[in-house]
């Protein structure tokens, strides 16, 4: 995006956009990073779920979990916070609720405008203790604002100063986003791609003379595209989908249902897509002559030690960038790949998205794999992960928050 954000409508606007979907219940950081000549721009953006429970027990514990988390995000200088919250206006479900046998909630209607204002309240009194901790860690929280229904406010302000939330939709940023392409879903379980169906699948597969592949040849093969995606993840310019499905010829389409047929072979293929294992830098994958990426993957995908140094497992931060060539390359693979590791690969970019630290699509791609298969190993170990708090351990110096 070349248009600068100048106003709140701008990033209340683009926040969607780089999400992919329109949030709920959340509290979203855009995070601020200042670059050598002292120019200021969103450096990444972080969602975390965000209810009233979250915020009673930051009024309780502190906000040092969330100021914790920010700084470890990237370089921060500055963090512009947004809180979407539908019941932050009305809270037409008191009504809804009374008479329900709640000893919390009663019919009368003077109760929903006082439980208004303890809502509100409880909501600044978190985003102040978030504020201090952020201003310890010497980051300076830029603004708060809340969306809600079809309009957004300060949070320091009255809740009843609101604007409508078309100007932001509509701002100079959403509106570039809008131009190059981007649309965002209702919500992530709609970002989820979906396989083909059993008639598109045989349709997909008729020219195949056979589905069956050694693995020395599947290597082989993900050493031959391998230099394209190499070339993509080095490149600055935003990625399209047509660069990986141009890669997924039937040939490689069944090798990569090969890899990931097997534990070993998985665990190699998330090491070699991760662009930063140390048994798999791209030099070394670049170089390797046939038969050879098969041979490192066949020892090390049985090594503990190479296990431990897997995106996500390691203490080294990825590049972004990197990871998510990873998965774009799996998500064009997804719809072709063969029913039987469907819910495996499903997993693997579901592992991807989590040891970036996006817990919330990292869910919902562990989820697809365990409708497929709910025993799955890999896809439990995902959602259970995110159900407890888990972050990747680069982003696990403290820990996470008390809830």
């Amino acid at each position: 995006m070349e248009t600068p954000a100048r106003t709140a409508e701008d990033i209340i606007g683009i926040v969607p956009h780089t999400l992919g979907y329109i949030p709920q219940d959340s509290l979203v950081a855009v995070i601020v990073g200042t670059e050598a000549d002292g120019t200021q721009s969103c450096a990444t953006t972080l969602r975390t779920d965000f209810t009233l429970e979250t915020a009673a027990c930051i009024v309780a514990e502190g906000g040092g979990w969330y100021a914790d988390l920010i700084s470890r995000a990237c370089a921060v200088s500055g963090v512009f916070l947004l809180l979407y919250d539908e019941e932050y206006l009305s809270i037409g479900s008191i009504g809804d609720r009374a008479g329900s046998g709640d000893p919390a909630v009663s019919g009368d209607p003077a109760d929903s405008g006082e439980y208004l204002q303890v809502h509100r309240g409880l909501i600044r009194a978190a985003i102040d203790e978030i504020a201090i901790s952020l201003g310890e860690k010497e980051i300076d929280t830029l603004s708060a604002w809340w969306i809600a229904g079809e309009s957004f406010g300060r949070i320091d302000e009255d809740g009843e100063n609101r604007r409508p939330l078309a100007d932001a939709t509509t701002s100079a940023c959403a509106t570039e986003l809008i131009a190059g392409g981007s649309n965002p879903v209702a919500s992530p379980q709609e970002l989820v791609t979906r396989p083909l169906s059993d008639e598109e699948f045989a349709l997909s597969r008729k020219d195949a003379e056979t589905t069956a592949m050694e693995l020395r040849e599947a290597f082989d093969v993900l050493a031959e595209v391998y230099p394209e995606l190499d070339r993509i993840r080095r490149d600055d310019a935003a990625f399209e989908e047509s660069e990986f499905s141009n890669l997924l010829g039937l040939r490689t389409v069944i090798a990569i249902d090969t890899i990931l047929g097997q534990k070993w072979s998985r665990d190699t293929l998330e090491m070699i897509l991760s662009f930063d294992h140390p048994d798999f830098v791209p030099e070394a994958v670049l170089d390797c002559a046939p038969g050879q990426l098969y041979e490192i993957a066949r020892r090390q995908g049985s090594s503990a030690a190479a296990a431990g140094q897997i995106v996500g497992l390691s203490a080294r931060s990825p590049r972004p960038r990197d990871v998510l060539v990873g998965i774009a390359f799996l998500r064009a693979y997804l719809p072709l790949g063969h029913p039987d590791v469907r819910a495996t690969a499903y997993a693997v970019i579901a592992w991807f998205e989590w040891a970036l630290g996006g817990s919330t699509m990292a869910e919902q791609f562990a989820r697809a794999a365990l409708e497929l298969d709910a025993e799955h190993g890999m896809a439990k170990l995902i959602t259970g992960a995110v159900e407890a708090g888990y972050l990747p351990r680069w982003l696990m110096a403290t820990p996470t928050a008390p809830f």
